[in-house]
């Protein structure tokens, strides 16, 4: 049951990300339904911010002119596939491209990957074997960090309101760091330097980019290029560093500097890892423990589960395998095939969305195993829809103790 909640709290996000397939500039769309420039430079830039967000303005597309639809991002013409029949036409046949990195790698201005699919498929095992690796490597780390948050809310009075996205972004920079960059990030300071800079590009991509307000202010493109250099200048920092020294600690970047990469693009991937990562962790732990606080028969349910397979005894990797999951709910071949096309089954999930499903099991693991997880009554979450789709305002939640 809490892996379906956690598919389906992320499903949305999933989907608008992978349907977006990025064409050649052109000015013609090819035949393909759609929407001209409303401006030469913005393109339909206007209109997604006129519609609230990427997510508003494509559902009005595809409501518009059907499954398969155009629009111009910039001076970019981009095609919109709005169905799983649509996407299995069109789907990559070598599955090692990352629909989402190429849009980071769009907005960050970073070059796309052009290579060959000997190359994409190099670069796509590295990410997995990173991902792996640092898990792994790190378990210890993420049981510990899991372990300092449960104690900072044992310690609240049961009324008191936890405001969870920040609680959750805190967690997410600091397993995030640390796992991907090092024991750099052990020092609480470099974390905070980090999440500054992280927040202002993210928020700049995010936003600043979609509605084309990021050149026409000075100061806020120099705040934006000031915090992308920082982050830049830490990452190479790091690299220089693990290309030259022997660390018993596995980390993210250790996979990239071992494969066969120029450093250009060692930096690239790990600024897009690292970014995606830190939002995308901190956003599914949120609404995991959004779900369990309103439907408290499931979270009954984990919680009698965690209690069957852990019992009193210490959480482990093995352990951690045994709980989350009923094979038979995906024993459908269609439905396999659909949740393979999206990016959830196997060899196209979003290595991204694999470290964050993992990190996010192992803290509601720990914490539903020591507490009960509460709505605060009359609150409504509503959805904001952006890069990653967040609560529209602070999600507030209440504590107490199972024993």
């Amino acid at each position: 049951m809490l892996d379906f909640a956690i598919f389906a709290v992320t499903f949305l996000l999933a989907l608008v990300a992978a349907v977006l397939y990025l064409y050649p500039a052109s000015r013609q769309a090819a035949g393909i339904p759609g929407i001209t420039p409303t401006e030469e430079k913005d393109g339909n830039l206007p209109d997604i911010v006129n519609s609230g967000s990427l997510h508003e303005f494509l559902v009005n597309l595809h409501e518009r002119y059907g499954p398969v639809v155009s629009f111009w991002f910039g001076r970019r013409l981009v095609v919109s596939l709005g169905t799983v029949d649509v996407l299995k036409q069109h789907i990559n046949p070598n599955k090692t491209s990352d629909p989402f990195e190429t849009m980071l790698k769009s907005l960050l201005r970073y070059q796309s990957s052009g290579a060959n699919v000997s190359e994409n498929h190099t670069r796509k095992k590295l990410y997995e074997s990173g991902v792996t690796n640092s898990l792994q490597s790190n378990f210890a780390l993420l049981l510990k960090l899991s372990e300092e948050l449960l104690d900072k809310w044992l310690s609240y009075p049961e009324s008191q309101h936890v405001p969870l996205g920040q609680h959750m972004l805190g967690f997410a920079m600091k397993s995030v760091t640390q796992m991907v960059m090092g024991s750099t990030f052990e020092d609480d300071q470099e974390v905070i330097h980090f999440q500054k800079n992280h927040g202002m590009v993210w928020s700049e991509i995010g936003k600043g980019f979609l509605d084309g307000s990021l050149d026409k202010s000075t100061t806020r493109k120099k705040q934006y290029e000031d915090a992308l250099r920082q982050l830049e200048s830490i990452l190479k920092k790091i690299i220089k560093e693990r290309k030259g020294g022997n660390f018993g600690q596995h980390i993210f970047i250790d996979s990239l500097v071992h494969g066969n990469l120029n450093d250009q693009q060692i930096l690239e991937d790990s600024m897009i890892f690292s970014l995606a990562s830190c939002v995308i962790t901190a956003k599914l732990c949120t609404w995991a423990i959004c779900f369990l606080t309103t439907f408290e028969e499931v979270q009954k349910k984990l919680y009698e589960e965690i209690d069957q397979v852990l019992g009193k005894d210490p959480i482990t990797p093995e352990k951690i395998e045994q709980l989350r999951f009923d094979p038979d709910r995906f024993d459908d071949e269609s439905m396999m095939k659909t949740f393979s096309l999206l990016g959830f089954s196997g060899a196209q999930e979003c290595p991204e969305l694999r470290f964050a499903y993992m990190v996010t099991t192992v803290l509601l693991s720990v914490l539903v195993r020591r507490l009960h997880l509460l709505s605060v009554e009359g609150q409504l979450i509503e959805t904001k829809y952006e890069l990653v789709t967040s609560p529209k305002e602070e999600a507030w939640i209440t504590v107490s103790k199972r024993y």
